[in-house]
């Protein structure tokens, strides 16, 4: 049955994060058909997401991502190995490789524009150069060249995922509202946030960098917002007194 299924079934467990599962069933599809590079590539995906995590997972993992790779480079299946190994250098590697995964994260982006697996790397890409200890200079640049890259992204996920990872970072770390408002309100007015908990936090977010830069309308506008959504929220009196010393009259 789980062969007979094919990678379908495997892609289908893992969205939803049901990667135990998933692993069974590229299992079962790799062995139906040893030639299924898309077989192999999920058996190699889920393996970084079963629990209990180990190492001899990572380094099967690695292995199969590796030969995807050496058979073919360009291919989707290959790019998708290219971010993955990426991934295992980044995040879970016993012994991470932070500048490797950069590099890989770059060369994605720059030779395969448009895909979805080169994409996925552009969020990533942001927090390893953003959240790192450089000189304000160097942290700068490095800022340019996300805003630089945002432009050229395609798929929607990215677009709002790196924006978010740089407004993060500019408040976060410069506590920089003005170049922050307008990444976050991008993506709450073209309605790319719907999840919790991103969305009221971000609601938060919109409007109390609103308010730091004196545009008073808009964040009354988001705290109403934020309190039509979610009135339970534990910050919602917070709120309720922000709004009632922004428009200067008291709460019915």
């Amino acid at each position: 049955m789980a062969a007979a299924a094919g990678p379908r079934a495997g892609w289908k467990e893992l969205s939803l994060l049901n990667a135990n599962e998933a692993r069974d069933l590229f299992a079962a599809a790799t062995e139906a058909d040893p030639a299924s590079r898309e077989a192999r590539l999920g058996a190699a995906i889920s393996l970084l997401s079963v629990q209990p995590r180990t190492d001899g997972n990572i380094a099967t993992a690695t292995q199969l991502l590796e030969a995807l790779r050496a058979e073919s480079p360009n291919d989707e299946e290959g790019i998708g190995a290219t971010y993955y190994l990426a991934r295992i250098q980044q995040l879970h590697s016993s012994a991470p490789d932070r500048p490797a995964a950069v590099a890989a994260y770059r060369e994605l982006l720059a030779a395969h524009p448009g895909n979805h697996y080169a994409e996925m790397a552009a969020p990533k890409l942001a927090v390893l150069l953003l959240y790192d200890d450089v000189p304000r200079d160097e942290w700068e640049r490095r800022v340019a060249e996300i805003e630089t890259l945002i432009p050229r992204l395609t798929a929607t996920e990215a677009v709002r995922d790196t924006r978010l990872v740089l407004a993060g970072a500019l408040i976060r770390l410069r506590r920089d509202h003005a170049r922050a408002y307008p990444l976050v309100t991008a993506c709450l007015e073209a309605n790319l946030v719907t999840r919790l908990p991103h969305l009221n936090a971000l609601l938060l977010q919109a409007a109390e960098s609103a308010r730091q830069l004196g545009n008073t309308p808009a964040a009354i506008t988001y705290y109403r917002r934020f309190l039509g959504e979610f009135p339970r929220d534990i910050r919602a009196d917070e709120v309720h007194r922000r709004l009632e010393t922004l428009e200067q009259k008291p709460r019915p």
